[in-house]
């Protein structure tokens, strides 16, 4: 079983706003993204989404054209279908494209949909459009008809209907998105761009690959979680999980302890603030730690560790073992040290 890079853009090594948005509908908006381990760029298709064990992959191509005719949209099926076709597990077929045509769709409020919802005579040019790009790609020597007909029937459409900010915002996991402004999120958007362009920038059209998880040696892809890792250390101000020295407002917390229980006590809090995020089970009780004490200090203007902890976390019940007090408060001296 093997696998050949062939519809790669090879002449566009930015990624594009739109893709962006599909990588981020991809890892924060689905009930599945918690199953989306990393994802590839121009691999496969725009953005594809792999599992831990390599063997799904959530295939998106995203066209960012605001009157797509019924004709283009089947042509902009193909590389959909092509996977389709292939030894590869693909588990779903994404369009990722702008709010189409009210006249398009049978139930015009949806905006993520199959075929059923596409009204027919519409659908006929969807078909019609896809059987040409099919014809003119492949040939007429086999007969797509039966495979077309099962693609239309999986390939989903899911419709942009937010600002970039927004799919940052849904990421952070944050109750109240508001803690940092519009153009903030905004701004973390675009660096999340342009490391993805940055990854564009190999050639590899027509290398062939024997099973999904050799995509990886092209370098072509980010983890879900280095995703978030560059979400949650620009909001604090700093590399929470790369933290180099001790953060200022910690060192009274430990300075009655010797210089061994001093560099342990270090090591441990940053060990548990790692297995916190790292771990799926206790990320988003991580991520509701960080909300509470950055809203805090958003509005305080405090830089008492001891303080901050008794005022937020003294009737607190932490779920997860490894979160410690002595952690918490390392947590929150780092805050405060990316904040000033």
């Amino acid at each position: 079983m093997n696998y050949t890079f062939k519809n790669t853009e090879i002449n566009n090594k930015k990624a594009t706003d739109f893709e962006t948005k599909s990588l981020l509908y991809l890892i924060g908006r689905r009930k599945d993204s918690k199953e989306v381990e990393y994802i590839a760029f121009d691999c496969f298709n725009d953005v594809s989404g792999i599992n831990k064990n390599s063997d799904k992959i959530w295939d998106i191509q995203s066209k960012n054209e605001k009157s797509l005719s019924p004709k283009k949209i089947g042509k902009y099926f193909f590389t959909l279908f092509d996977n389709h076709t292939s030894l590869f597990d693909f588990t779903e077929f994404i369009f990722f494209c702008p709010i189409l045509k009210p006249e398009y769709k049978i139930d015009e409020k949806l905006n993520i949909y199959g075929t059923e919802n596409i009204v027919n005579k519409t659908l006929v040019r969807i078909q019609n459009g896809l059987k040409e790009e099919i014809i003119r790609v492949k040939g007429k020597t086999f007969d797509y008809s039966i495979e077309q007909e099962k693609f239309l029937k999986k390939v989903v459409i899911v419709e942009d209907t937010e600002l970039d900010n927004e799919y940052i915002k849904t990421v952070t996991k944050f109750k109240k998105s508001e803690i940092k402004s519009d153009a903030f999120y905004q701004s973390v958007f675009q660096d999340l761009r342009d490391i993805q362009s940055a990854k564009k920038n190999t050639y590899i059209e027509n290398s062939i690959i024997n099973q999904i998880k050799d995509v990886l040696k092209f370098n072509r892809h980010l983890y879900t979680k280095d995703i978030e890792v560059l979400i949650i250390s620009r909001i604090i101000g700093c590399e929470v999980f790369e933290y180099k020295g001790v953060p200022l407002n910690f060192l009274p917390i430990i300075d009655s302890l010797d210089f061994e229980d001093k560099k342990d006590t270090i090591q441990e809090c940053n060990s548990n603030l790692s297995r916190a995020f790292f771990n799926k089970n206790s990320n988003r009780e991580f991520w509701k730690i960080c909300e509470i004490i950055i809203e805090y200090l958003e509005s305080q203007d405090i830089t008492d560790v001891e303080m901050i902890f008794n005022n937020l976390f003294t009737k607190y019940k932490f779920r997860i073992s490894y979160l410690t007090p002595i952690t918490i408060k390392y947590l929150i001296a780092i805050i405060i040290d990316g904040k000033q």
